[in-house]
């Protein structure tokens, strides 16, 4: 009996053992965000950002820096990763990074191979945020904000909410970037941030207590790679443009000339897109057609808004200006990049898959030849709060 008791007794305490690995927030820092910049003595430089868990809480902080930001040089990102405690006391847990940013020096040389390490981290998630810096990586990381104290912490944000509200971010993610550039059909691409103002004064506390910040961190422009080698840039309009291709804005705005030195505002709340694809005496045929619903946002002319015959003209204004646009991007890519950064490749291995596996070792440059056409359909659903403008009562 005593024995059956006491196997009992030792089964029970099994059930007690789940904080057998528990670590105590005093004695670990969280990471937040990497950079990954060329070394100047050794192949890698990483930089990573670990938060002052005290000053983000207002009842604890005191003025303090919200993080500490420390460096190192080796030849690897993963033994760098472990090696952080040459310079900071405690632990470093990576299972909290949102983002990644890497220098455009690293990305224009291809030396990418670090990814292989982060994606069989089982600490570090595949759905942090990568970012390219038109510069030093480690200096985005150095920038403190009144808002978000934590650099890392606000870049995240920030990209989440351009690409909520404008459509600006193609949002690309560890596992996409590495979906990118094993494909065969399509070569990666990342939103690229650059450091505005006098860099040196980015890390001080004063930056974070100014009204009119003098350093930020902004968005700069859609980077374009050739597998994991870098090649140039895309403004920001053209990433929009790069979204709408995809199908993946889920709002934004957009300004349509309606009269001689005059322009209409119009906000985009609903956009789809349909690809097809397919090879027409031996040269690929791309069609794009672009679904938006809209409402009038401002204008500048004096049509009457109260006439159908008005709504169906702003329509097809804005359908005629969206397709020209989106077009003039992908010609820009076919013409300066000659990569495929769109996927069209991709729609071409599904829909017409005989064709593609005789191109696919060479599919950039059959994407140069590429025919490819932009049809829009735009719904105009309502003119703001009133129809009539004061603008015609001025005029």
């Amino acid at each position: 009996m005593k024995t059956v008791k006491m196997v009992g007794f030792v089964l029970f305490l099994s059930f007690l053992t789940g904080c057998w690995d528990l670590r105590e927030l005093g004695d670990i820092t969280v990471v937040t965000g990497m950079a990954i910049d060329k070394g100047e003595h050794k192949r890698y430089k990483l930089t990573i950002e670990g938060l002052n868990a005290a000053e983000l809480n207002a009842k604890t902080a005191r003025g303090d820096a919200p993080s500490v930001v420390y460096s190192l040089e080796g030849e690897t990102v993963a033994e760098l990763s472990q090696k952080m405690n040459t310079g900071i006391s405690r632990e470093l847990i990576y299972s909290h990074v949102r983002t990644v940013v890497i220098s455009e020096d690293l990305a224009r040389a291809g030396m990418l191979d670090f990814l292989d390490f982060l994606e069989r981290s089982r600490e570090i998630r595949d759905d942090l945020m990568f970012l390219l810096s038109k510069g030093r990586a480690d200096e985005t990381l150095r920038v403190t904000y009144p808002i978000e104290k934590a650099s890392t912490m606000k870049l995240a944000i920030q990209m989440q909410t351009i690409t909520d509200n404008w459509g600006g971010n193609p949002d690309i993610r560890l596992k996409d970037m590495i979906d990118a550039l094993v494909s065969p059909g399509r070569e990666p691409v990342l939103a690229a941030i650059r450091v505005q103002g006098k860099k040196e004064k980015g890390n001080t506390v004063d930056n974070m207590k100014s009204v009119t910040p003098g350093v930020m961190v902004v968005l700069d422009s859609l980077a374009v790679f050739k597998k994991d080698r870098y090649l140039g840039d895309l403004n920001i309009v053209d990433s929009r443009n790069y979204l709408l291709i995809h199908g993946n804005v889920k709002l934004t705005s957009l300004t349509i000339p309606c009269g001689k030195g005059k322009d209409m505002a119009i906000r985009v709340n609903n956009a789809s897109s349909e690809r097809k694809a397919k090879y027409i005496h031996g040269k690929p045929h791309i069609n794009i057609h672009l679904y938006l619903e809209s409402r009038l946002d401002g204008t500048q002319c004096t049509d009457d808004l109260t006439k159908p015959e008005t709504y169906l003209k702003y329509e097809k204004l804005i359908s005629d200006a969206v397709s020209r646009e989106v077009e003039s991007t992908i010609k820009r890519v076919q013409e300066k990049f000659k990569v495929d950064i769109f996927g069209f490749g991709e729609d071409m291995y599904r829909q017409d898959f005989k064709q593609f596996e005789k191109v696919k070792d060479h599919w950039n440059e059959e994407f140069v030849l590429a025919d490819v056409q932009v049809h829009t359909s735009v719904i105009l659903r309502r003119s703001g709060i009133r129809t009539k403008s004061f603008m015609t009562e001025i005029k």
